[in-house]
C-alpha cells in the first residue's frame, strides 16, 4: 500500500461527510473516524518498509511534463510519523465529537449549542483540512507542499470562523499570521526552485548549492524558519493560537495539538537535511524555540481560563520541541521526535479533557470551578496523568521525551560550555514553570484551588460523570503516555529513522522511477552519525539530566505548595501590548497607507479611472517610440494583400459614429452609435476572413445595446454637463491616446507573417484534435484552461450581478410609473395619440410577440447546431450561447411587463453546472495524462471529443451570466426625469413618482406615516 491510498481514504471521509451527516447526525464521526483508521493501516506497509531500509513506493502524478513538474508522494519516516499522528488522533478526536456536539454546532466557548442537528461543516471541514495535512507531509513536490500548506491555513480558519460570530475576529487574525508566513515559504521555495533547478525536495536537498554559497544557505534557512515558526506559534506569532481558542473544544484539540502546529514542526524537520549544521539555522531555532518555550509557560501561569492555559502551554511544548531540532544532532532530533508524539497524545487528550469538564460543569473557568475530582472521577484521573506527562513527572512518555532533550542540549552549539550552560538553565526554568502550569490544570480543575469566592460558584452536587462515550475518548491519548513508557524501547526504531532522514543532506529520496530508499549520510559524516541508534529508556542511571529532573520536580512542588505567592507575583501585566493589538495596529496602518494610495482613484468615476490608465500608457508608448526611433529601430514593411476598398467605407463609418458619441447628449443615442461603431468593426472582422470572431462579435454588440438600455433606464436621459476645464482636458487626452493607438496599430499590425505557434496550430491541429476549427480547437483543447479560467470569472461575474444589486433596496433600483394627474410643475408631459399608444404595453408588444413565437424556436435550434459543429466549422460554446441568449432577450422584449425570463435559481444553477461540467471533463483528463486533455471516440463513423462536454459547461455558464443579468437589469423600476419649474433652480436632482405622491396626498407638514415629508421620494444624482 502506498501514501496515495491514505489520502484517498481521508478524500472519502470528506466527499461522505455531507451525506453521512444528513444521515447519522453527530453520529457521523464514527463512521468517519474508520475511515482514518483505514489510512492509517493503509500506511502500515511503507511504515515497515521504512523501518528495515528498503525501498519505498513513489506514486508520482504528472502536472506539467513539458517542464518535468511532477506530484510525488513518497512516505519517509518524517512523513509518515506526522501523518500517523494526524489520522489517529483525528479519528479519536471524530469519536469525541460525536458526544461532543450532542444536538448542536460546536462553539467557540467549548460547549455545544442546539441549532438543529447539522454538523456537516464541522466534519467537511475537519476532513478537508486531514487531506491537506497528509498531502502536505506525504508530498516529495514543492507545488504540492506549498498548496497543502495555504489549504490547512484556509481550513483552519474556516474551522475557528465555523464556530460564529464571536470568533470571527480571531479567525482573521489566524488566517493574517499563517498566509504571511506562507508568503514567506513561497518566497524560500521559489528560490530554491530557481538556484537547485528541481521542484523535488529531496532533489533539491541534496544539491550543492548549501555548501558553495553560505550567503544563499542562510537566507533560505531564515525563510524558511520565520514561515514555520508562523504556523507553530513561535515567538514573535506565538499570540494567534490563544486567539484561536475561540474553536470548538474538538477543533482545538486536533488542530493544535496534533494537526496545523505541527505542520511548522514538520516544515523544520523537513528541510533540516540542509540545514541542520547551519549556525543561523540552529541558533534561530534554539534561541527563539527556547524562549518561546519560557515566555509561554509564563503567560499560561496567569489564565484562569482552562482553554487558554492550554493554549499557552502548548506554545510553550512547541518552543522545547523547535529548540531541540535546533540542535541538529541525531540525538537531538530523535528526542524532537520523540516528544512530538508525547505531545500530541498528552495534549489532545487535555484538550478534550476540558470540554469534558466544561460540557459538564458548565464552565472551564478555575475561578468558577470547585471539587470536581470526586464527582468525575474517570475524567480527573485522565488529567492528572496527562498533566503528569506534559509536566515530566516519571514514568509517562512525557518524561522520558523531556530528559532525552535535556540529554542532547548537551551538544548545542558542538557542546560549546557557555552555550550548553545558558540553554539548560533556560531548559530548566522551563520545565520549573510547566510543572506549575500543569499542576494549575489539576488543581483548579478537580480541587477548587483557584475557586474565587466573590464570583458565583456552579453547584457541584449537580455535576456528574460525562458518559462513557465522551470522557473515554478524551481520556485514552492522555492517559497512554503511561503504559508508552514502560514499553518505550518500542519507538526507539522509528525515532532512529526519523533522525537520519533529519539530519543527512541525502536522506530519503527516490532513487528510481517509482521507489524511494535512505541514502545514509554524505562522506566524511563521524562514525558515531553512520552507527546512530535511539536508545530511549526510564532511567539512564545517576546523570545530569537525572539530577535536573530531580531539581524541576522539587522546585516545583515547592512553587506550587506556595502558589498563591506565584500568582501574587505574576497577577501583573508583563507587556505593554499583546501580540493581537501589535497585529491590529499593523493591519490599520496598512489599510490607511492603502486608502491613501488609492484616494486618487477613489471614485465611481469611469473617466478617473480610464483617464489615468490612458495617460500612463500614452507616455509609456511614448516612452517606447522614442527610445525605438534613438536606437535606429528598423520597422518591418507591411505584407501585401491585406487591404480591401471596403476598408475606407468603414473607416468613414466608425470616424462618423465615435465624433457623433463623443457629441452626443443623449446616453441613449451614445449607446446606439457606440454599437454602430461595433457592427462597422464587426464587418471588419468578418471582411478578415474571421466568422468566429466576427459572430461573436455581432452578439456581443446585439445583447450589449439591450443591457444597455435596461441599465439607461435607471440613469437620466442626459449626461450631466462637464465644467469646460474637464472638457478641454479630456479632449487633449483623447487626441493623444488616438494618436498614439493608431501608430501603434499601424506598426505592428500587418509587419508579419503568421507565428511558429500560429502555424503548427494551422497544420497541426486537425490531426490532434480531429477538429477543423481551428478556433474552436485552441479554445477547447490547446488552450482549455485559459477557457476554463475565463468561463469561472463570467460565472464570479454573475454571481456578484446578484450579490450587488441584491444587496440594494428595490427602491433605490426602482422605475416609477407615470405621474399622476397632477404633475408637479416643469415635471415633463406627453400628450396626444403617440403617447398613449406608447404607453399601452400590450399592443405596443404585438409585433414582438408575433416575432418571438417565429424566431425564437429557430434561434434554439442554431444555437444547437452551433455548439453541435463548433469542432469542426464556425460555432462553439461561447457563440451558441449568446445565440440562446438572444432567444432569451427577444422573450425578455415581447412581454408587456418587467418579468424575469426564468426562475431565480436557474441562471445559478447554470453557471454552477457549467463550471461542474468543465471542471470534471478536466479531471477526467487525469486518467488521460494531465488536467483537460480531452478524450476522442467514433460513433456510427461520427467523430465526437470530451471536449463538445466542455463547451457544453462553457454554453451553460454563458447563458447563465447573461440570463443573470437579465433578471436583475430588467426587474424593477428606475427614477423618472424632472425637468425644473420656471420658479424652481436646477439642483440636480430628480423626484421620483412615489415622491410625488406623497407630496400630493400627505397632509401639510407631515406625510402618510406621520413623519417629516422633507426629502421623502426625493433621489440624489451626483453631479
Amino acid at each position: 500500500m502506498s501514501p496515495d491510498l491514505a489520502i484517498a481514504s481521508a478524500g472519502l471521509a470528506t466527499l461522505l461527510a455531507w451525506p453521512l451527516t444528513r444521515w447519522l447526525g453527530r453520529g457521523a464521526g464514527w463512521p468517519l473516524a474508520a475511515l482514518y483508521l483505514l489510512g492509517a493501516f493503509a500506511l502500515l506497509s511503507p511504515l515497515s518498509l521504512a523501518l528495515s531500509g528498503m525501498p519505498t513506493e513513489v506514486v508520482r502524478i504528472p502536472w506539467v511534463p513539458a517542464r518535468h513538474w511532477t506530484l510525488d508522494l513518497f512516505a519517509d519516516p518524517t512523513g509518515l510519523l506526522f501523518a500517523m499522528l494526524a489520522l489517529v488522533i483525528g479519528a479519536v478526536v471524530l469519536i469525541y465529537s460525536s458526544s461532543y456536539l450532542s444536538g448542536g454546532e460546536a462553539h467557540g466557548d467549548g460547549r455545544a449549542r442546539t441549532r438543529g442537528p447539522q454538523h456537516y461543516g464541522f466534519f467537511q471541514l475537519m476532513t478537508l483540512f486531514t487531506v491537506s495535512m497528509l498531502g502536505l507531509v506525504l508530498t516529495d513536490s514543492m507545488v504540492l507542499l506549498y498548496v497543502c500548506w495555504e489549504l490547512t491555513s484556509l481550513a483552519s480558519f474556516a474551522l475557528i470562523a465555523n464556530s460564529g460570530r464571536p470568533a470571527y475576529a480571531s479567525a482573521f487574525r489566524t488566517l493574517t499570521v499563517t498566509v504571511v508566513g506562507g508568503l514567506v515559504l513561497l518566497g524560500a521555495l521559489v528560490a530554491m526552485w530557481i538556484r537547485t533547478g528541481t521542484t523535488s525536495i529531496s532533489e533539491a536537498l541534496s544539491h550543492d548549492v548549501w555548501y558553495t554559497d553560505p550567503g544563499f544557505t542562510a537566507a533560505v534557512a531564515v525563510a524558511l524558519a520565520v514561515a514555520a515558526f508562523t504556523k507553530s506559534a513561535q515567538f514573535p506569532f506565538h499570540f494567534w493560537l490563544p486567539d484561536a481558542m475561540a474553536a470548538a473544544t474538538p477543533v482545538s484539540a486536533y488542530l493544535h495539538a496534533a494537526a496545523v502546529v505541527k505542520a511548522g514542526i514538520f516544515l523544520f524537520m523537513r528541510f533540516s537535511p540542509a540545514f541542520h549544521d547551519v549556525p543561523v539555522w540552529n541558533a534561530l531555532l534554539v534561541s527563539v524555540g527556547m524562549g518561546t518555550a519560557v515566555m509561554a509557560a509564563v503567560f499560561a501561569l496567569q489564565k484562569t481560563d482552562l482553554k487558554q492555559l492550554m493554549a499557552y502551554s502548548t506554545v510553550s511544548q512547541l518552543g522545547w520541541i523547535t529548540a531541540a531540532i535546533g540542535v541538529g544532532t541525531q540525538e537531538a532530533l530523535a528526542a524532537a521526535a520523540l516528544h512530538t508524539v508525547a505531545h500530541a497524545l498528552f495534549k489532545s487528550g487535555l484538550f478534550m479533557l476540558v470540554g469534558v469538564i466544561d460540557h459538564e460543569a458548565g464552565a472551564r473557568d478555575i475561578r468558577d470551578l470547585g471539587p470536581l475530582w470526586r464527582r468525575m472521577p474517570w475524567a480527573f484521573g485522565a488529567t492528572v496523568l496527562g498533566a503528569a506527562a506534559m509536566a515530566a513527572v516519571p514514568p509517562t512518555l512525557g518524561f522520558v521525551s523531556k530528559e532525552s532533550m535535556l540529554i542532547a542540549f548537551g551538544d548545542v552549539a558542538g557542546g560549546q560550555p557557555v552555550a550548553v550552560t545558558a540553554l539548560l538553565a533556560a531548559a530548566v526554568i522551563g520545565a520549573i514553570l510547566t510543572f506549575l502550569y500543569c499542576a494549575r490544570i489539576v488543581l483548579g480543575g478537580f480541587l477548587g484551588a483557584y475557586r474565587d469566592p466573590s464570583r458565583p460558584a456552579k453547584d457541584v452536587g449537580e455535576v456528574h460523570e460525562a458518559p462513557v462515550s465522551l470522557w473515554l475518548p478524551a481520556a485514552l491519548p492522555a492517559a497512554i503516555g503511561l503504559p508508552l513508557a514502560l514499553v518505550v524501547g518500542i519507538f526507539d526504531a522509528p525515532m532512529t529513522a526519523v533522525a537520519k532522514a533529519a539530519a543527512g543532506p541525502f536522506g530519503w529520496q527516490p532513487v528510481e522511477r517509482g521507489f524511494a530508499e535512505y541514502r545514509g549520510l554524505p562522506a566524511g559524516a563521524d562514525e558515531a552519525d553512520l552507527l546512530f541508534e535511539a536508545h530511549f529508556v526510564l532511567w539512564h542511571g545517576l546523570t545530569l539530566e537525572v539530577g535536573l529532573t530531580a531539581l524541576i520536580l522539587v522546585v516545583g512542588a515547592l512553587l506550587v505548595w506556595h502558589r498563591r505567592a506565584v500568582d501574587r507575583l505574576l497577577d501583573r501585566e508583563l507587556l505593554p501590548f499583546t501580540g493581537a493589538s501589535v497585529l491590529e495596529s499593523l493591519t490599520s496602518a496598512v489599510t490607511r497607507a492603502g486608502r491613501a494610495l488609492v484616494r486618487p482613484t477613489a471614485s465611481d468615476s469611469p473617466a478617473r479611472h480610464a483617464g489615468a490608465l490612458l495617460a500612463v500608457l500614452t507616455v509609456y508608448a511614448v516612452g517606447i517610440g522614442g527610445w525605438a526611433l534613438a536606437t535606429g529601430t528598423t520597422i518591418p514593411p507591411r505584407v501585401g494583400g491585406l487591404d480591401r476598398s471596403i476598408d475606407v467605407v468603414l473607416l468613414i463609418v466608425v470616424i462618423v459614429g465615435v465624433l457623433g458619441l463623443c457629441a452626443a447628449h443623449s446616453r441613449l443615442a451614445a449607446a446606439v452609435l457606440l454599437s454602430a461603431v461595433g457592427i462597422a468593426v464587426t464587418i471588419q472582422i468578418f471582411g478578415l476572413g474571421a466568422p468566429d470572431v466576427g459572430m461573436t462579435q455581432l452578439l456581443v454588440e446585439a445583447l450589449t445595446v439591450i443591457m444597455f438600455v435596461l441599465v439607461l433606464r435607471r440613469l437620466p436621459r442626459d449626461f450631466i454637463a462637464a465644467s469646460r476645464p474637464r472638457n478641454t482636458a479630456a479632449i487633449i487626452l483623447a487626441v493623444l491616446s488616438g494618436i498614439t493607438a493608431t501608430i501603434g496599430v499601424l506598426v505592428f499590425t500587418g509587419r508579419r507573417e503568421r507565428s511558429p505557434v500560429g502555424m503548427y496550430l494551422l497544420e497541426n491541429g486537425p490531426e490532434i484534435t480531429g477538429g477543423s476549427n481551428v478556433v474552436n480547437t485552441i479554445l477547447v483543447e490547446f488552450r482549455a484552461l485559459d477557457t476554463f479560467g475565463e468561463v469561472a470569472v463570467l460565472g464570479v461575474a454573475g454571481i456578484a450581478i446578484l450579490g450587488v444589486l441584491g444587496s440594494v433596496r428595490a427602491t433605490a433600483l426602482a422605475i416609477d410609473p407615470p405621474p399622476a394627474a397632477d404633475p408637479l410643475p416643469g415635471t415633463v408631459q406627453s400628450t396626444g395619440t403617440a403617447a398613449e399608444a406608447l404607453e399601452d404595453a400590450t399592443r405596443n408588444t404585438v409585433p414582438l410577440k408575433l416575432l418571438a413565437r417565429a424566431v425564437t424556436p429557430i434561434l434554439g435550434v442554431v444555437s444547437v447546431m452551433l455548439l453541435w459543429r463548433g469542432h469542426n466549422e464556425p460555432g462553439g460554446g461561447f457563440i451558441a450561447a449568446l445565440v440562446a441568449a438572444c432567444a432569451f432577450a427577444l422573450i425578455y422584449l415581447a412581454r408587456e411587463s418587467d418579468r424575469p425570463v426564468s426562475r431565480p435559481s436557474t441562471p445559478v444553477a447554470l453557471i454552477g453546472g457549467g463550471l461542474v461540467v468543465a471542471g470534471l471533463t478536466g479531471i477526467g483528463g487525469y486518467f488521460l495524462g494531465q488536467f483537460l486533455q480531452p478524450a476522442h471516440w467514433y460513433v456510427a463513423g461520427q467523430h465526437l471529443s470530451s471536449a463538445l462536454i466542455f463547451d457544453l459547461g462553457v454554453f451553460a455558464g454563458v447563458l447563465g451570466l447573461v440570463m443573470t443579468a437579465f433578471n436583475t437589469l430588467g426587474a424593477g423600476r428606475a427614477p423618472i426625469e424632472v425637468v425644473p419649474g420656471p420658479d424652481e433652480p436646477d439642483t440636480g436632482r430628480r423626484v421620483s413618482a412615489r415622491g410625488r405622491r406623497a407630496r400630493q396626498d400627505a397632509s401639510p407638514g407631515r406625510d402618510r406615516d406621520g413623519d417629516r415629508g422633507e426629502g421623502r421620494g426625493v433621489e440624489e444624482v451626483a453631479p
